[in-house]
């Protein structure tokens, strides 16, 4: 007889073998898995049918019971070819524990995989573009964006000004602005920006309709009313979805700068704490107001200002009506940071119009910037945010100016402004699908604003991305039906894709005259692709052209331009009474302003020259205007000023060189189109050269 060996050595490591031969283990680790799996799932499923607490902890507490009972019977029991039998009556060589071995591990692995994908899926979905939502609905109709509302999203409407004082609502105004800038820095909240709701101050829409427009499930209202030295502040938070009041409150405090902040963040905590919870990082915690001054008049006049700043249009009056506000919040209060700020971008602006482009004014710029800087700490968004914007319109540094709004739109991710001017940046540095997703999202954040939209449709206009751009138009235009820059944009783009000039006129014609960029081109060029040299002359003599030719950066143009066309009607010596009119002009130009503003003046004149034959002279000035805005660092503006390059070269008799660089611009991002290239009759002096014709014939004609 054959006796069975009693194992000698270590108790624990018997057992352990034991149970894992009776597959003890194995149901432990697949019944965890499976059960943690059933959890989520239950959990969401309850919560959906708004099933009461004690459901879930009730099926906790049965998970764990069955665990333990799981654990008993693969102890106690074992599967057989003939059924469940105990194991201590199956013969040890007639046991399949090891096919069952296998099953359990299938039954792991698949339990395994599925927790995995709970796992990464909400990190997948988390680590998607907020705007992912908003470029596809250009492939649907606008209306329809309203479908997926976030629910961490909140529209502010403006404060109602219970004074009954005219003069008092630029306070009001004052309040709901610091509060939208607060909400903008939480982190997941969705804050609809101060454009967009405006709209809605005196409306007689009801709630649910103006967070169906915004796409927005809750709404703050409230309102403001300064009596004496008393100050009185009431909001209420809505449930869209319900139409309840998820919070009421009411301040009624003396009238100081730390009260009227305390309000704020404590309206701030109320409206965070209803839709997200409590708050938990510090970063959250930062977000809260400080107050940015002790002077109550300087706060006074710094709402003054920003209030004037908030008003409508691009314009120099506006800018000169806050000056003074502005000047005297920093008088009043020299350590008051955001003023500083404010007088900053006010002395950029005055430079940017032209009404003061000289080198003191951006001196002057500079330190208000550099005040501030001294101020606040580094991490501040408001910061960060008037840097870049330096960076951008001074100093070209588009580099330094997209690190600057990453970091601000990192700190305020609420804040559409800094989005359009992140998207605007990526831009300049050939980002340009990174362009369009930033400007998409600062659409979203600010639905009732066409800018970011209209700078989306003309950065994948200068992509050639004629079928998106369409579909974004589509839906653009139904939202914006009377925005003449995205109007204007869609005119354009059956000549643009296609070359189609007839359809282009029919759409424009029916665009409303104004001054913006993309009709003030329109306008002046349609004329040349329809071979219309008297009607390019009649474009120039449009009010609205003449005032927009008028502005800094473009001194000579016009006259240049006119100079062509009447070249074209045969009459040289109109066309060369111009072009010296235009080489007057750009005699004395200044060099220490911008480089935005300086290159188009060097490439109007290298052109005036080259037409008066000074070869030398025309080619050294297109060559500083492409070596001032190069290619390697603006992929927006290095086209414009390399095509002028060519053009003179060609003129001038350097074909070679002039092909060489066109063909380097050709399908690149913000060149001229090939489309553009073939009707235009400005180039017709190069159609003589089949190399010329080859390199920029639609590829639609080629056979």
């Amino acid at each position: 007889m054959i006796c069975r060996a009693t194992p000698l050595g270590d108790p624990g490591l018997t057992i352990f073998k034991e149970l894992s031969r009776r597959n003890v283990i194995r149901v432990a680790v697949a019944y965890t898995i499976a059960s943690w799996f059933i959890a989520q799932i239950a959990d969401v499923v309850l919560n959906n049918i708004g099933a009461p607490d004690w459901a879930i902890q009730a099926l906790f507490l049965l998970l764990v019971i069955g665990f333990i009972a799981a654990l008993i019977i693969s102890w106690a029991y074992e599967i057989t070819p003939e059924g469940i039998k105990r194991e201590r009556d199956v013969v040890r060589d007639d046991s399949i524990t090891h096919l069952t071995a296998k099953k359990l591990d299938y039954i792991t692995l698949a339990a395994a995989v599925g927790v995995a994908i709970m796992f990464v899926w909400p990190q997948i979905a988390d680590d998607q573009p907020a705007m992912e939502s908003v470029s596809k609905s250009t492939n649907t109709n606008i209306s329809d964006a309203a479908a997926y509302i976030d629910d961490q999203s909140i529209a502010v409407l403006p404060f109602a000004n219970r004074s009954n004082r005219d003069e008092d609502l630029f306070f009001t105004d004052g309040i709901h602005d610091d509060l939208l800038t607060q909400l903008a820095k939480i982190k997941g909240l969705k804050v609809i920006s101060r454009t967009s709701v405006m709209q809605y101050r005196d409306t007689d829409k009801r709630i649910p309709e103006i967070a169906q427009e915004l796409g927005v499930a809750t709404v703050l209202e409230g309102g403001v009313q300064r009596a004496g030295h008393r100050i009185r502040i009431n909001a209420q938070l809505i449930d869209v979805a319900t139409d309840q009041h998820l919070w009421a409150e009411t301040f009624d405090r003396e009238m100081t700068i730390d009260n009227l902040f305390d309000i704020q963040t404590e309206i701030t905590r109320h409206i965070v704490a209803a839709i997200k919870g409590e708050l938990t990082t510090a970063e959250e915690q930062q977000a809260f107001a400080v107050a940015p001054t002790q002077s109550l008049e300087a706060y006074d006049a710094y709402l003054r200002a920003r209030n004037l700043l908030s008003g409508s249009g691009y314009n120099l009056d506006k800018y000169k009506a806050l000056l003074p506000y502005a000047e005297q919040a920093v008088a009043l209060d020299p350590n008051f940071a955001m003023a500083h700020l404010l007088l900053a971008d006010t002395y950029a602006h005055l430079v940017w119009i032209g009404y003061d482009a000289t080198p003191q004014r951006e001196q002057a710029a500079r330190a208000s910037l550099d005040t501030a800087a001294a101020i606040l700490s580094p991490g501040s968004p408001e910061l960060l945010a008037a840097q870049g914007e330096f960076l951008y319109r001074f100093e070209q540094d588009y580099a330094a100016a997209l690190n600057a709004f990453l970091r601000a739109h990192a700190a305020m991710p609420g804040d559409a402004s800094i989005l359009a001017k992140l998207g605007l940046t990526q831009r300049r540095l050939g980002l340009w699908e990174e362009s369009v997703s930033s400007l998409l999202q600062s659409a979203d954040l600010d639905p009732a604003n066409a800018s970011a939209m209209s700078n989306a449709a003309v950065t994948l206009a200068q992509m050639r991305q004629w079928s998106r751009l369409e579909e974004l138009l589509m839906v653009a235009r139904e939202r914006f039906g009377d925005d003449t820059d995205l109007a204007s944009t869609a005119a354009m783009l059956p000549m643009w894709s296609r070359g189609d000039v007839v359809s282009s006129r029919e759409l424009l014609t029916n665009v409303r005259p104004n001054v913006g960029d993309a009709y003030v081109f329109a306008t002046v060029d349609l004329p040349w692709f329809e071979r219309d040299f008297a009607g390019v002359i009649e474009a120039w003599e449009r009010p609205e052209v003449r005032e927009y030719s008028s502005l800094a950066g473009f001194a000579g143009y016009r006259e240049l331009q006119l100079a062509r066309a009447y070249r074209h009607l045969g009459e040289t010596d109109r066309a060369d009474s111009l072009l010296a009119d235009a080489v007057q002009r750009l005699a004395n130009i200044d060099r220490n302003r911008p480089g935005l503003v300086v290159a188009p003046e060097f490439s109007t004149l290298a052109l005036a020259l080259a037409f008066q034959g000074e070869k030398s002279r025309a080619i050294a000035l297109a060559e500083e205007a492409t070596r001032i805005v190069s290619l390697q660092n603006d992929k927006v503006g290095a086209p414009w000023f390399l095509e002028t390059l060519c053009e003179v070269l060609a003129l001038t008799g350097e074909r070679d060189r002039a092909l060489e660089i066109l063909a380097q611009l050709i399908d690149k991002p913000s060149a001229s189109s090939r489309w553009v290239l073939y009707l235009d009759p400005r180039w017709d002096f190069f159609r003589d050269d089949e190399r010329f014709n080859d390199l920029i014939r639609p590829l639609s004609l080629v056979e």
